[in-house]
């Protein structure tokens, strides 16, 4: 029979320190609570079993425990209080917790660790909450403070996160509804979805597609196997995909962006690009800043870059033939809507390359592929 034990018993053995140890003694007891303050910590290291917090308006914490069914006698739980901090242990550090509930008030600080079983937190927090479980998942709601968690073998969902954020996973997912400091997200093998982040962010994973709204900061993203789709970033980006197609909405920053093998989609961007991919296509809808180079490259795709009609940019498009010449120079060519200045078609170079020089001429604006097609348009507002 499963069994829960609340705190029987606490016996305070000096001013300000308190400590107890919960043990079965068969049966079902009531949670007794000990009496903190706001901003306190809660502190939990246990060999094995679930960990949940939940938050009230109390300046009470309440301790409550499961134990697994093969339970001895002899195995206990100890909770301590010293000062404004409560700590919550396994003697020896075993594994016969089933399950571990605590409440605590909303602004209290969490560090929580389990080494087998699930983390989760129930209601808003005000405080830091950090953990790591070695085999299970990971959910917090509202945070209002920083935030580090890790897991070995689960999945981390959070809610909204004030502060900064490092999260971390070797075999799972990571959902974070949005962040107003930097967010840092690593996955050894799933997805990572994150709403908006109020400053700089850093996401990788090696096996997942990464879904980003827009980031208020410098943005690294990267994935060894999945698709990469941003919103707007207002710093710097660097985006990356070993198998998958890379799509932006907005920069206003130096913009990197590259895949292995698939299309590349980068819209209203204000300032320089460097995009490759080796098997897609490649779109960009550039304003130009004045003050770098850009360059799109495809080893089998098309290009397709858009300007305003007011840009003061120099264009190269150049498109590289393998095959027989004779044939395939006329399968492909470069389209604009912008005057040309000049063209050639070098049969010993084996390629096709036209020039434009637009308002004067300016940012110099590389583009390149391989039998395929190149289009330079005008912007429409």
């Amino acid at each position: 029979m499963k069994q829960w034990i609340g705190i029987a018993a606490i016996t305070l053995v000096a001013v300000g320190i308190g400590q107890a140890r919960v043990r079965s003694e068969g049966g079902e007891q009531g949670g007794k609570s000990l009496t903190v303050n706001k901003g306190g910590t809660l502190d939990v290291s246990i060999g094995g079993g679930d960990v949940r917090v939940a938050t009230w308006d109390k300046d009470e914490v309440v301790v409550r425990v499961r134990m697994s069914d093969d339970e001895e006698d002899d195995r206990d739980v100890k909770v301590s209080q010293q000062g404004n901090t409560v700590q919550i242990t396994d003697r020896d550090y075993t594994n016969e917790i089933e399950r571990l509930d605590v409440t605590v008030p909303v602004q209290f600080n969490l560090r929580l660790e389990t080494a087998d079983g699930d983390i989760v937190v129930r209601g808003r927090v005000v405080g830091e909450v950090n953990g790591e479980t070695s085999a299970g998942n990971i959910t917090l709601g509202d945070v209002d403070g920083d935030v580090g968690m890790q897991t070995s073998g689960g999945d981390i969902r959070t809610g909204k996160i004030t502060g900064r954020g490092s999260l971390r996973t070797s075999g799972g997912e990571i959902d974070v509804v949005s962040s107003t400091g930097e967010l840092d997200l690593k996955s050894s093998g799933g997805d990572l979805r994150v709403g908006n982040v109020g400053k700089s962010l850093r996401a990788k994973t090696a096996g997942g597609d990464i879904v980003i709204g827009d980031v208020g900061g410098e943005a690294i993203v990267s994935t060894a196997g999945g698709n990469v789709r941003l919103g707007k970033v207002a710093g710097q980006a660097s985006l990356s995909t070993a198998g998958g197609d890379v799509e932006l909405n907005g920069g206003t920053g130096s913009i990197r962006a590259s895949t292995s093998g698939g299309n590349i989609t980068l819209t209203d961007v204000s300032g320089s690009v460097d995009a490759k991919t080796s098997g897609g296509d490649i779109q960009a809808k550039l304003t130009p800043s004045g003050k770098g180079k850009s360059r799109l490259s495809s080893s089998n795709g098309t290009i397709r870059l858009f300007l305003p009609a007011s840009a003061k940019a120099t264009i190269t498009a150049r498109i590289r033939i393998q095959g027989w010449w004779r044939a395939e120079q006329d399968a492909y060519e470069v389209r604009s809507d912008f005057k040309e200045e000049s063209s050639r078609r070098d049969e010993d170079e084996r390629e096709i390359e036209s020039t434009y020089v637009l308002n004067g001429g300016g940012e110099s604006i590389t583009l390149e592929t391989v039998n395929s097609d190149i289009e330079i348009r005008k912007l429409l507002k």
